[in-house]
């Protein structure tokens, strides 16, 4: 009789200990949390045509011109015109209703480069924004785009 009580004993003790280890892993995997989680996907709030005034930060002088923004690959945004000067689209990545300018450099077939990179936010259907460019233009605009 004693075996039999032992062997139920052990039995109890290791359902025991294994309810506790799932109880732990449970408890992780719920605390755990992904940094890497987003907001909502605001991205078609940027597409769309846009009517902007481009104010140099040195002259003040005031360029008006129209850009438009589109979704493109891997979740960015792509503005084509930008500035009224870039050729080849513009990438952008939004959070929320932040747009974000990433460096970036293109070379034209004469050989000059130019970087750009700037951040702006939307509000009303109106995009206010900040880019610089270095290289074969050194240059630094406040624009707001109305969408057309």
């Amino acid at each position: 009789m004693k075996t039999q009580k032992n062997l139920i004993s052990n039995s109890q003790g290791g359902f025991l200990l294994g309810l506790v280890v799932l109880t732990l892993i449970a408890l992780l995997f719920s605390s755990c949390n992904d940094d890497d989680e987003k907001g909502p996907d605001t991205r078609a709030a940027f597409v769309g045509n846009y009517d902007v005034e481009d104010i140099s930060s040195s002259s003040g002088y005031v360029y008006n011109y129209e850009m438009s923004i589109k979704v493109g690959a891997n979740g960015e945004l792509e503005i084509s015109n930008f500035a009224d000067m870039f050729n080849v689209p513009v990438k952008a990545t939004v959070d929320g209703m932040n747009l974000t300018i990433k460096k970036q450099t293109f070379t034209n077939p004469s050989g000059k480069s130019i970087s750009v990179s700037g951040s702006g936010t939307l509000q009303n259907n109106i995009l206010s924004f900040t880019y610089t460019t270095t290289g074969y233009l050194n240059y630094t605009g406040t624009c707001k785009g109305g969408k057309l």
